[in-house]
């Protein structure tokens, strides 16, 4: 029986993955298909990695026949020099790529070669830039690498002879020997497509999990990721996956179940810090059997009390469902609303419908019942929004308590935005810039992960983003939950919300202003003008420099600008306290009356004391114990246990005394240097990305004297 070694890899950037820290269940997918159509015809030896150390060992001493490879925006480059390396140590290795990443995307059942379309040119470009690439699988990958290894066993492993005659082949495409034209392949529908979804197509995939093939996965290091079912029934013009309506195709919930209590049984059997589990599914939630599969879920919880928490991406029609899975779970699930924008002419120019605005307030009565903070996100620029429509959904957004989290538009390659059409329709105008610590230095030679994001539009010019994109820092720093007192405090005093980040951003932007806020407010402006680059080979040049590479090395540029400002806004949260409040008396309060200031300054008071972000991510260790007494008129931390209660009852003099032990800091920055490195504000921005609980760790202990 013939032999033949595959190499499956989903390689990322990083120490400990840091981008994507998901359990491979694309590749899983692959690998145990391969296993089973070949079975009994080929001794197929397979190996699974996304560790790009450990690829390269694989390609040197066990010497795969063919490799394939995930290609993602986050890991292109890498993909492409694991495929030359692959090359240089044995040109006859058949060399595979798949993925969205690609001017066809994944939605696509066509390449066509017209003036109209020119995604055939794009393609054609994308693989003769690549010429270690010998294929590129643009239909599923289960089932486009079926027809690649089978050609390749019919011709004797040959690659050569594979390409001899420019034949098409069944859901890939090539280069032509002349290096002229594409060679399409038709398409190949997804497995699982005949019937209706209940037909459970899928399950004749044998399950990565349940065969073993992914246990090197489930070491506590990964997070364990699923897929009930894929396709995406919507056409969202940001997303690669919106080129068609797909057809949703699904396993059974039964199979669902036993890859479940595998997985629970392997994990809780490590000393992991994972706690949660992640659906991939592009809309969880939205069929009724992902309803019932909660009962199946609900069992492994039962016995395993483990997955603490689920993560999915909400569902863009029937969200009733996931507020019935979600009962049955204990509360624990956690998704978001992306909204995108609340422009109904944007909502109209990206093919997406939203909810109304009164369904959307009363999901979210539904979510507060459960105790749920509702977030959503937004994405800038659309077509169609402008700088107005953008600051009017912010204010219905929050206004209505629900965070909202602003993203650049990604100019995806295989996304409707990110083709010529579209960009010529809308005026749409790009820069490049690095993707965060997606970048490496291999075998010699330094990678970086670039991607194209839209700047301005025909409804919203460059200044015009770029205001909307500070103004978000603002917003996300305001609604961490370090703080919801302050929060709490202004509804109790009528003052938006909204308007409080507007009137702090407009404070902070003028002249006069000084001081860190103001410092920090510049920071971020510049920070975000100068991550920004006209061309991908400027950026690429600009990072390849050796002075360069070691700022980004040590996360001086380069970083995700949201989660690094946020920490170093939390780093100067008494200065952040004393303009807020200053605004609250000075700009905001109607009312400014006794009983109101009394209240004001024991707040700020209080806040300013009863915190130790410094204390845990400061540079020295603390030798002595902290306990100091602190008196206020107003009893702020009384009423935040009680804030439903009005704000007069708890005006009274108040004594607390406030403390912390060292010891015990001490072994919690021993901690968490062991897990994220030394301490830092980068570290405390690694902290606040990874960490979804126990934020209370920073806040000092108290108690009342008086």
């Amino acid at each position: 029986m013939k032999k033949l070694k595959i190499l499956l890899g989903d390689p990322r950037h990083g120490i400990d993955n840091a981008h994507s820290p998901y359990v491979p269940i694309g590749i899983g997918y692959i690998g145990s298909y391969l296993k089973k159509k070949f079975e009994g015809q080929v001794n197929i030896e397979l190996e699974l990695s996304t560790n790009p150390q450990e690829i390269f060992d694989l390609l040197d001493n066990w010497k795969p026949d063919i490799i394939g490879i995930s290609n993602y925006v986050w890991n292109a480059s890498l993909s492409n020099f694991i495929c030359d390396y692959a090359k240089k140590k044995n040109s006859s290795t058949l060399c595979i790529l798949g993925g969205p990443e690609f001017p066809a995307g994944t939605g696509a059942r066509d390449i066509k070669n017209t003036t109209e379309d020119q995604t055939y040119d794009k393609s054609f470009k994308y693989l003769i830039n690549r010429p270690s690439v010998d294929f590129f699988a643009w239909s599923d990958g289960e089932v486009a690498i079926i027809e690649l290894v089978r050609k390749f066993i019919d011709n004797n492993s040959s690659i050569e002879s594979m390409k001899s005659e420019d034949k098409p082949m069944k859901g890939c495409t090539y280069i032509s020997k002349d290096k002229k034209k594409l060679i399409v392949g038709k398409y190949i529908s997804r497995i699982g497509m005949d019937g209706s979804i209940k037909a459970h197509g899928r399950d004749i995939i044998p399950s990565p999990y349940t065969t073993g093939l992914l246990d090197k996965f489930l070491n506590g290091k990964f997070v364990p990721s699923f897929e009930t079912a894929r396709g995406c029934p919507f056409l969202c013009t940001f997303c690669d996956q919106g080129l068609d309506v797909s057809k949703i195709a699904s396993h059974s919930n039964l199979r669902m179940f036993n890859e479940l209590k595998y997985v629970a049984e392997r994990v809780c059997k490590t000393e992991s810090s994972i706690k949660h589990i992640s659906f991939f599914d592009s809309n969880w939630g939205m069929y009724e059997k992902d309803v019932e599969f909660a009962e199946y879920i609900f069992r492994v919880m039962e016995k395993y009390d483990w997955p603490e928490y689920i993560m999915a991406r909400a569902p863009k029609s029937n969200r009733d469902n996931i507020l019935k899975i979600n009962d049955r779970l204990k509360n624990r699930v956690r998704f978001g609303l992306s909204m995108q924008s609340l422009n109904i002419e944007t909502l109209t120019d990206i093919k997406r419908r939203n909810w109304t605005m009164n369904e959307y307030l009363n999901f979210l009565d539904e979510l507060r019942k459960r105790g749920k903070t509702a977030t959503s996100e937004m994405i800038i620029p659309l077509p169609g929004e402008t700088e107005q429509s953008y600051f009017e959904g912010q204010k219905f957004l929050m206004d209505n308590s629900i965070v909202p989290e602003t993203y650049t538009l990604m100019m995806l390659c295989g996304a409707e935005l990110g083709r010529d059409q579209a960009i010529k329709k809308y005026n749409m105008k790009s820069k490049f810039r690095i993707l965060p610590k997606e970048y490496g230095n291999y075998e010699g030679t330094k990678l970086f992960e670039i991607e194209q994001i839209c700047v301005q539009t025909n409804t919203m010019n460059y200044q015009n983003y770029l205001k909307c994109r500070n103004y978000s820092l603002f917003v996300k720093l305001l609604n961490h939950k370090l703080f919801l007192p302050i929060h709490k405090l202004t509804k109790k005093l009528n003052i938006s919300w909204y308007e409080l980040t507007r009137a702090l951003i407009d404070f902070i932007e003028d002249k006069n202003f000084e001081g860190k806020l103001k410092d920090y407010y510049n920071e971020f402006c510049s920070e975000s003008r100068d991550e920004l680059f006209d061309t991908e080979e400027e950026a690429i040049s600009f990072y390849y420099d050796q002075k360069n590479y070691k700022r980004l090395e040590k996360g001086e540029i380069g970083e995700n600008l949201s989660k690094k400002y946020l920490a170093k806004g939390l780093f100067i949260y008494s200065e952040v306290i004393s303009t807020i409040f200053y605004l609250i008396k000075n700009k905001l309060m109607k009312d400014h009356n006794e009983e109101n200031i009394l209240i004001i300054n024991s707040s700020e008071k209080w806040l300013k004391n009863s915190h130790m972000i410094n204390e845990i991510f400061g540079e020295n260790n603390f030798k002595k114990d902290n306990n100091f007494e602190l008196k206020i008129d107003f009893d702020f931390p009384g009423w935040l246990a009680k804030s439903h209660l009005p704000l007069s009852q708890f005006k009274e003099n108040s004594t607390y005394k406030l403390y912390y032990d060292s010891q015990k800091i001490n072994t919690l920055r021993d901690r968490l240097k062991s897990r994220f490195g030394p301490m830092s504000q980068r570290t405390f921005a690694t902290y606040l990305s990874q960490t979804k609980d126990g934020f209370d760790n920073i806040h000092k202990q108290f108690k009342k004297v008086i």
